[in-house]
């Protein structure tokens, strides 16, 4: 498959299985070049991505209030929660069963997939609701409950598009993932813009455009991938019973997880709108975004880690299986470290020119919660390793430990240290999780 061609993807029959023959660990000058181009797309996927959320994250720092972007930040972290479920029952399974057990068969696969989403968001945006709803009735402030709405309306579109842009990665192909990525951040950015230009740039309002900004995205990706209206249709060779228990027989472990995962790293936004005010969740997800670009960085190493590592399992070769993984884990370890070093120099500037001065106090914070995603890069590899080998249940007892320390340290320090109480409880948790995912991995991940 031909990565800077811009013909439409394959995703059936020979052009699946010359996509999965690509995965080995042979070093040649070929698959150097592979890899080499496959990593750098990915990487710009990710990049265009996310880096469309961070500027739009950015640019509500500063035009919003403090409290406004507080609201926007509790909201936020509110849709990751709903998100995670969506990642463990959906687009994971979707990754790790897709090119293993489904490799000349992932067009139907897909439409397969999208009927099982359409079964699973509903819940999801209506608890999203709900939760906005009551808000609306009570002394809830201003800002918060409106937002709340518009996240639940916005949330399907937004979930639908992670769900159709990781497909591109099933068929091992970014660069439809980035034609579409870099569609969603013109379209993110210029919306923001026309907002805040004409007065109506509101947390609600920024919510709703993440949901508007993947619709093109999401009919550029599946025109590549040809799934058509027909695809959606029941296929009596995959029928929606059987790919709804394969993905609950993955994600099963994994939903318990998924909430335990967002105490470690979003539960502390909440408890600073909860027992501090607005004005302090925003302070934190401020300081936290440049953090971002290295989870963003651990997102992009994933995606093209887990098909890979999914291909071996089939293969039944773990051995290269644990090489890829730890390999991962060093490269995102070593580049998380000298991230951090270069935060601890140089976050007094980068507030000014990010925020305009606006966080100033908080700047000294920025290294501290990068230390964050250093522990995540350490244990991320190792814990998709686990889930591969269908040993997330282990996986479960290390977010359970640091979940603990997550909500524990946070009650105890914020009350007297306000946000930078709130920033050490997600380094205490990360450290955490990373120490309980590495005692998880050596003893209970199959070698042979």
């Amino acid at each position: 498959m031909n990565l800077a061609s811009s013909e439409p993807l394959a995703p059936s029959g020979t052009g699946d299985r010359a996509a999965l023959k690509v995965f080995s660990l042979e070093i040649t000058q070929d698959r150097l070049w592979f890899w080499g181009l496959r990593s750098g797309l990915s990487f710009l996927d990710q990049g265009l991505f996310s880096g469309g959320s961070f500027l739009l994250n950015i640019f509500l720092a500063r035009w919003l209030s403090k409290e406004a972007y507080g609201a926007f930040a509790v909201c936020f972290a509110g849709m990751l929660f709903l998100t995670g479920f969506h990642n463990v029952l959906l687009i994971e399974p979707m990754t790790v069963i897709g090119p293993s057990c489904y490799p000349e068969r992932l067009t139907s696969y897909f439409g397969a997939q999208l009927r099982a989403y359409l079964l699973v968001i509903g819940p999801l945006s209506l608890l999203a609701l709900v939760a906005g709803g009551i808000l609306m009735l009570g002394p809830a402030p201003s800002a918060l409950a409106p937002a709340l709405v518009a996240s639940a309306v916005g949330l399907p579109l937004i979930l639908l598009f992670y769900l159709v842009r990781r497909m591109c990665y099933v068929v091992q192909n970014p660069l439809a993932a980035v034609r579409a990525s870099a569609v969603y951040a013109a379209t993110l950015l210029l919306g923001a813009f026309a907002l805040e230009h004409a007065g109506k740039c509101t947390p609600g309002s920024a919510l709703l455009l993440m949901a508007v900004a993947g619709l093109l995205p999401c009919a550029l990706i599946l025109r590549s991938l040809r799934i058509s209206p027909y695809n959606l249709q029941p296929r009596p060779s995959l029928p929606l019973r059987r790919i709804l228990a394969e993905n609950w027989d993955y994600g099963r472990w994994l939903v318990l997880t998924s909430a335990l995962s967002w105490m470690l790293f979003q539960a502390q936004t909440v408890l600073c709108a909860g027992m501090l005010a607005l004005p302090a969740a925003g302070a934190l997800r401020a300081m936290q975004l440049p953090s971002l670009v290295l989870y963003q960085l651990i997102g992009a190493t994933m995606l093209l880690l887990l098909p890979s590592i999914s291909y071996e399992l089939g293969r039944g070769d773990l051995a290269r299986l644990h090489d890829k993984v730890l390999l991962s884990t060093a490269a995102l370890t070593g580049f998380g470290l000298a991230f951090v070093a270069a935060l601890y120099l140089f976050s007094a500037p980068l507030e000014r020119i990010l925020f305009g001065g606006k966080y100033a106090a908080s700047a000294w914070l920025m290294p501290v919660l990068g230390l964050g995603p250093v522990f995540t890069g350490m244990a991320c590899g190792l814990s998709y390793a686990l889930r591969a080998l269908r040993k997330a249940k282990y996986e479960l007892l290390a977010y359970t430990a640091s979940a603990i320390v997550a909500l524990a340290s946070a009650l105890a320090l914020m009350p007297r240290w306000g946000v930078p109480g709130a920033a050490f409880s997600v380094v205490a948790a990360s450290f955490t999780l990373s120490v309980g995912i590495i005692f998880c991995y050596l003893k209970w991940a199959p070698r042979t």
